[in-house]
């Protein structure tokens, strides 16, 4: 598959659909933000982006590997291909647990049409609901699964705790998609390992139906739904002294409206920094230089947000989630 090539452009800012079919050869493939907006393709190029972070409804969209998946199996390949074979130029700009599946199953895509391959098409479904969800899953996979899924992706989750993804150096995210994609290949050819979960995490803030935390465990995000916590902010300081923040909450049915608080974000960060982004369930601080707000200026602003919402009777929320529409 040596013309599947994968093109790893970390932290860099996501592109418009028009930029990235004008800027990019024929044959490209945008993964999980690396185009801003919902999937798209267009056959004159071939170009495709393949997405689920913005204009859409997160909770009823597939996760960008489980539309890798379906698009292999439903012919992707007879589209993209010349006279040489199957031929796809990959761009993404991170390296997280759906774009490192999504990854393996462009370069297996055979493997990924086989009627019996139970164990990979298990692993895509976990990925989908997790990654849909930002891990924050109220119920969680048997034991089993979350064990083996804790170590094909320990590589990404060790990385991300640790701040080694602040900065956007191409060969740091190129290892962990590579050691991802071994432990993939392991897994299904039943020599993969498992890990305990750790689902610690400590609280240090919040509001009223929210919380700040600081995750400490890799899978800390389903100790904090287990606890009750359905929205939140999470809070890590980065080695440049800046804050990496994630704001989430379990489903649209938390009263914590991720759009709104977002936008406020990005009115309250100092020009320069990059953008807040995200959808209608999660969403975080500029990928590449961090934000300089202070966990409680962060906390004033999402408390301000917070407290309109809950206070909103159903007429003005729907007038309020009308207008953030474009950011979420």
């Amino acid at each position: 598959m040596k013309n599947i090539v994968l093109n790893l452009r970390p932290g860099a800012n996501s592109l418009s659909w028009a930029e990235f079919c004008e800027t990019h050869p024929p044959y490209s493939l945008a993964l999980d933000g690396y185009v801003r907006g919902k999937s798209r393709y267009d056959s004159q190029g071939p170009w495709l982006n393949l997405d689920h972070h913005e204009d859409v409804d997160r909770l009823t969209a597939r996760a960008t590997c489980a539309q890798v998946w379906l698009c292999i199996r439903q012919g992707l390949f007879e589209a993209f291909r010349d006279d040489q074979g199957r031929r796809a130029q990959v761009y993404v700009n991170d390296c997280d647990e759906d774009i490192c599946l999504s990854w393996f199953l462009l370069k297996n895509p055979i493997r990924g049409c086989l009627p019996a391959n139970f164990r990979l098409e298990r692993l895509v479904n976990a990925v989908d609901l997790l990654d849909t969800i930002a891990g924050a899953t109220l119920h969680p996979f048997d034991a089993i699964l979350m064990g083996e899924l804790a170590w094909i992706f320990e590589p990404y989750r060790q990385a991300r705790l640790q701040g080694m993804l602040d900065t956007p150096d191409e060969q740091t995210h190129r290892a962990i998609i590579d050691a991802v994609f071994t432990r993939i290949s392991d897994h299904l050819g039943d020599r993969g390992g498992s890990l305990p979960l750790d689902t610690r995490y400590e609280r240090i803030g919040g509001g009223d139906q929210w919380t700040m935390v600081r995750e400490i465990g890799q899978q800390s995000r389903m100790g904090m739904l287990n606890d009750g916590i359905r929205a939140y902010v999470s809070v890590r300081r980065r080695a440049d002294g800046s804050w990496a923040y994630s704001i989430g909450r379990a489903s649209p049915f938390a009263s914590f409206d991720v759009p709104a608080i977002l936008e406020a974000l990005n009115d309250a960060e100092p020009r320069g920094r990059g953008k807040w982004g995200g959808g209608n369930l999660v969403g975080g601080s500029p990928r590449q230089h961090g934000s300089a707000l202070k966990p409680d200026e962060l906390e004033g602003i999402v408390n301000s947000i917070a407290g309109c919402w809950i206070s909103m009777n159903a007429g003005e929320r729907r007038t309020l989630a009308r207008s953030s529409v474009a950011v979420g």
